[in-house]
């Protein structure tokens, strides 16, 4: 087991890196002249649903890296990842929609603000589990629950359900736009 000072280090620095790449990740769709390839990782339009691909993407992404230092001494690594990128995803459901059911609106300063309270949670949870007793089992459905849901969400990108919840309020337009520079060469 990891001391818990190496654990905390770990999930302050991944707070800051997780909020940075949420906003990196907010343009690359638009700064690789919306490559449908890299819409599969990152928001392509502006739907409460792409949005959620920020957490998804930015805690997978500081994963990969975090785990070459933690993951062979952390037990329940995929599990405080797993219920990690669950937390962020319905903090930003929470927020958004309790507010915006009040305002009829997305205001962008709550909705930068639920990503950061959510990446937040999310790294504040994953740090109490890491020191959890460790189960195999848990751990085991943990990391297909991560491979579940980043199968759901590439495919939601391109086959997005008519719901609210996919709709980009600007456009009134789902998922990956039809137009993009490389949907035509597939």
């Amino acid at each position: 087991m990891t001391d818990k000072r190496n654990l905390f280090k770990w999930n302050f620095l991944g707070f800051f890196i997780i909020v940075i790449l949420g906003w990196i990740f907010h343009f690359v769709y638009d700064w690789t002249n919306k490559s449908v390839l890299i819409g599969t990782f990152v928001p392509v339009n502006e739907s409460v649903w792409e949005h959620l691909k920020l957490g998804l993407w930015g805690v997978i992404t500081f994963s990969i890296i975090e785990y070459k230092f933690l993951g062979s001494t952390v037990g329940n690594y995929f599990l405080a990842k797993a219920i990690g990128i669950i937390t962020l995803s319905l903090t930003i459901l929470l927020i958004y929609y309790s507010y915006s059911n009040f305002t009829g609106k997305s205001i962008l300063v709550l909705d930068i603000a639920s990503y950061v309270v959510g990446v937040l949670f999310c790294q504040i949870l994953s740090y109490k589990i890491y020191q959890t007793a460790n189960s195999k089992i848990l751990n085991l459905l943990a990391l297909f629950f991560i491979f579940l849901a980043c199968m759901i969400f590439a495919i939601f990108t391109y086959y997005p359900p008519h719901k609210e919840i996919f709709k980009d309020s600007r456009t009134n337009t789902y998922g990956i736009e039809k137009n993009s520079t490389d949907y035509n060469k597939k």
